[in-house]
Parts: C-alpha cells; structure tokens; sequence
C-alpha cells in the first residue's frame, strides 16, 4: 500500500452476491488504476481489514470514490448509496 494513503479511510463502495463478482470488480478497478480491495479476499493481510464485513464487498480509499463509483456506472454495476446522501 502506498505509504501517503496509511491514515487514509476505505469506504464500501459495492456490495455483491459472491467474493468472486466482487473481486472481477475490483480487477476492473485496479486496470484503471483505481486501488480496490476485497476485504474478504486475505483475511489478515490488509491491515484495516475490519470484522462484520459481509461476503462480496467492494471497498476503495475515500478520496477514490467517486471515481470508482463512474467507473463501475460505466461498466453498468450496481453501487451501494453513501450512508451520507
């Protein structure tokens, strides 16, 4: 992980029925340079995996977005609301 982004939050940007879509996602992400993670993917690797997330999650740093968020509209993919809109 790139040492500018340690404090930096993940937010859940995706939510889907299996890790496996999940991850296809988070490959379409990171080949437009978007960093994405699938926290359930390494269970104990990444240092912000948090308990309680459920199977399929999508996360990427808060200051990618919305990017990601266009970017998964683009390839027509369901995006879970911001809890703040």
């Amino acid at each position: 992980m790139d040492p500018s982004r340690q404090d930096e939050p993940l937010v859940t940007l995706a939510s889907f029925a299996t890790d496996f879509e999940a991850s296809l996602a988070k490959g379409a992400l990171e080949a437009a340079g978007i960093a994405a993670f699938v926290p359930s993917e390494t269970p104990g690797t990444f240092s912000r995996n948090r308990g309680g997330l459920g199977a399929g999650v999508l996360q990427v740093f808060e200051s990618d977005r919305d990017r990601a968020v266009a970017e998964l509209r683009r390839m027509e993919l369901r995006v879970v609301k911001r809890t703040d809109e």
